[in-house]
């Protein structure tokens, strides 16, 4: 497991704590995670039309083993308070640890184009990272997953797909024409959050206190 990956996480909520839950996203819960060994970085998004999925969170991994770690158990098993209240109000659940299998282009957009694919074969990733507007593109095959050692919420899916497609755009409406060119079925979110930012130690800040030093 020495590849590079992502998880990719939709989910909606249930409906009244749609503001908290936003505060919570970023003031705690990502950092929190993203502080955990073999995390690099992770975005939160909203489609707020979604039927089913508002929110997409795309956390990056330097690899897979990343979500095996004694750190990350930790996090899942032992919710600060603020998470754990949380968790009965999630809605729709779905987590697709992902290898990554094709990258092109550069940076991030404002906008990301999502499908979950039945099979990665035919797809042309350069082709859609070099459409007009768009600034990137990524393929990941899910694999076998550890299953999380909590279900969260109601209503919790179980897809059947065997991989994930990323269109990072600039904007919306090109983010839409790279997914009507993929051919699939999915949706275009826009960024919300984005963690680490700029200063140095945002990632050391948010560790736990018991966890060992980083290496």
């Amino acid at each position: 497991m020495s590849e590079r990956g992502f998880l990719a996480l939709w989910n909606d909520l249930a409906a009244g704590r749609e503001a908290e839950y936003e505060e919570w996203h970023a003031r705690e819960h990502l950092p929190e995670r993203v502080a955990a060994p073999g995390f690099l970085a992770g975005r939160r998004y909203r489609d707020a039309l979604h039927p089913t999925h508002r929110w997409f969170t795309l956390y990056e991994v330097e690899s897979l083993a990343a979500f095996a770690t004694p750190e990350y158990q930790d996090l899942l098993a032992n919710p600060t308070p603020w998470s754990a209240s949380m968790r009965p109000d999630f809605r729709a659940f779905l987590r697709a640890p992902c290898r990554e299998v094709a990258r092109a282009g550069h940076g991030f957009g404002a906008a990301l184009a999502v499908l979950r694919l039945p099979d990665a074969r035919g797809m042309d990733v350069a082709a859609l990272a070099a459409m007009p507007g768009m600034v990137g593109a990524r393929l990941g095959l899910r694999e076998a997953d550890g299953a999380p050692a909590h279900r969260l919420g109601t209503g919790a899916t179980e897809d059947s797909f065997a991989a994930v497609l990323l269109l990072e755009a600039q904007d919306r409406p090109a983010a839409a024409r790279a997914l009507a060119a993929a051919g699939g079925s999915g949706a275009v979110y826009d960024l919300l959050f984005a963690f680490p930012g700029t200063a140095p130690g945002e990632r050391a800040a948010h560790r736990r206190p018991h966890w060992n030093a980083p290496a």
